[in-house]
């Protein structure tokens, strides 16, 4: 299966942007499933630190694992926490110098895309998925200007959340681990995240949830201590405080699957806590699922198989109904959708002209998938000019404010130069 129109073999890209540590996986048009880049030829090292460094004196920078290591021998100026200085807006000072947050997060980006060369050429990329903890308003702004900035060869650029990374990474799993209900379970030394997904095969597509819980019981600010003893005791306090955790959470839910996420997990201590989950579950450990499942996610995107259509997944950032409206055509009534339940409320969008009956009354269907009645909400287009039936032309505008309000917009277009266009505008939010 290719995705572009070259016989060459394409790919897509799914980028795990983190605040610690970032990942790339890569997806071939002749692949099942994708792979993740290594820093190192040969291993399985695929964190890159989400840092840069300047070298003292000299405008050099260094980005990731060599920016660290520049930063420990003492002869650069760290720059750290670049999303969130990005999401913040204000100036970074580097030295006795201030610098754009944006364009520092642009350069890290551009600089680990770089590491691709020797396995994928950026001009045979098809889509780019970038996948991020959290993807507010805010995130989605610094992503634009992130990518507006790379000026990347493709303009398929998308964005999700880690929780839709993980619905995707699972849509490409055998079935018998979707049984039931599959956690993740991302712990990176500070914060323990809990992603709970549930498939409700009730529903036609089957409709995917993902609950997150957070937890700081596990919390290690100064990473695990170097003395043996030490170190001993941390690991037994760890595994208790997780086993605690995963009790509980396997009481509320029928568990089939469990993945083991993050660097906090690298020191094998989940003695306890592992002999539990594995008695009726299976656990896998790993930290590329979310870079793997945002790859997976591109290439559903450019190219879809049957299997995302079986599905939807209804997360934070997705329009929980489906919009839609009555329209005559040939004579008939017919349905036409205009929002689809599980599209990323930033993306969702449509336009379409209409000619308006003499009501002066337009009808929105409004279906949740979440098990809400439906419910028509109407919008009256006071001060309509009248005219003879058949010659009123209206421009609907449909775009998203958030994830729970849906902006109309109406705009009287006329019909053709009898009856001339009034120009009036009127605007309705719609709760869903």
């Amino acid at each position: 299966m290719l995705f572009g129109n070259s016989d060459s073999r394409r790919f897509v890209l799914g980028y795990d942007l983190g605040e610690k540590v970032s990942q790339i996986s890569y997806l071939a048009s002749d692949a099942d499933m994708p792979e993740t880049l290594s820093v190192l030829a040969g291993s399985e090292l695929y964190n890159i630190p989400t840092v840069l460094c300047k070298r003292k004196d000299v405008n050099q920078w260094f980005y990731g694992k060599e920016a660290v290591r520049h930063i420990e021998d003492g002869d650069g100026t760290a720059v750290e926490g670049l999303i969130a200085a990005a999401k913040d807006g204000k100036p970074v000072m580097v030295g006795e110098a201030e610098y754009d947050p944006i364009a520092l997060l642009t350069l890290f980006v551009k600089r680990s895309l770089s590491l691709l060369s020797l396995e994928v050429s950026m001009d045979n990329v098809d889509a780019i998925m970038f996948t991020t903890r959290s993807l507010d308003h805010r995130m989605v702004q610094v992503l634009n200007a992130v990518t507006a900035a790379l000026e990347l060869k493709t303009s398929n650029i998308f964005y999700q959340s880690h929780e839709e990374s993980f619905y995707n990474y699972m849509l490409y799993q055998p079935d018998d681990l979707t049984h039931h209900t599959i956690l993740a379970c991302d712990y990176d030394l500070e914060e323990l995240s809990v992603f709970k997904m549930t498939l409700n095969t009730n529903t036609k597509p089957v409709v995917a949830t993902i609950d997150v819980e957070h937890f700081d019981e596990l919390m290690l600010p100064t990473g695990f201590p170097k003395d043996a003893a030490l170190f001993h005791k941390t690991c037994e306090r760890l595994d208790d405080e997780f086993l605690t955790i995963m009790q509980k959470v396997c009481q509320e839910k029928i568990i089939s699957t469990v993945f083991l996420l993050g660097d906090g997990f690298h020191e094998k201590w989940t003695k306890r806590s592992l002999e539990f989950l594995c008695r009726t579950r299976r656990v896998f450990q790993g930290n590329n699922l979310f870079s793997k499942g945002a790859s997976i996610a591109a290439r559903e995107r450019v190219s879809p198989t049957g299997n995302a259509g079986k599905f939807v997944f209804l997360g934070e950032d997705k329009l929980k109904a489906n919009l839609g409206m009555k329209l005559l055509k040939c004579g008939t009534e017919v349905y036409h959708a205009l929002l689809d339940a599980g599209v990323n409320w930033y993306e969702a969008e449509t336009s379409l002209d209409i000619i308006m009956d003499q009501s002066g009354i337009l009808n929105i269907e409004v279906t949740p998938l979440t098990g809400g009645r439906p419910k028509v909400v109407q919008l009256y287009l006071d001060g309509l000019v009248k005219r003879p039936a058949g010659t009123t032309r209206l421009h609907l505008a449909i775009a998203m404010n958030s994830v729970s309000e849906v902006s109309v917009k109406v705009t009287d277009r006329g019909f053709g130069e009898l009856f001339p266009a009034t120009g009036k505008v009127w605007e309705q939010t719609i709760e869903v």
